[in-house]
């Protein structure tokens, strides 16, 4: 029981990285953006929405994956391999993995970022 919360949480928290794919209660709460994270730049929203679909593929691999594995030892073995496909499939796309989940939480908190994501990912 114990195992398949902690796979549950995991793929929910992996699926969550799509923020610009299906971000309604994103959309409906607009906050002021955090002054500390910097602005996406176009470019910089580009290279993202490149890397936010490469990271979404990933993450749809290893929720197949983690349905399959038997064991925490399984499931963990897994995540690690998800995690370093996530991050080299970010840095393909010219951005940071640090800079990637700022990117993410400024469109969290602020509307017009999450816009303009949605906006490159549309065109």
């Amino acid at each position: 029981m114990v195992f398949k919360t902690i796979r549950i949480r995991v793929i929910s928290a992996l699926l969550a990285l799509s923020v610009i794919g299906g971000g309604a209660a994103v959309a409906q709460t607009p906050v002021t953006a955090p002054a500390r994270i910097a602005p996406v730049s176009d470019a910089e929203a580009v290279k993202f929405v490149a890397a936010n679909k490469k990271v979404t593929e990933v993450a749809n691999t290893l929720s197949v994956e983690l349905k399959s594995a038997t064991s925490e030892a399984d499931a963990a073995a897994i995540l690690a391999k998800g995690e370093k496909k996530m991050a080299a499939a970010i840095q393909t796309e010219g951005i940071t993995p640090a800079r990637y989940t700022e990117i993410i939480r400024l469109a969290e908190s602020d509307q017009a970022t999450l816009d303009k994501l949605r906006a490159k990912l549309g065109g």
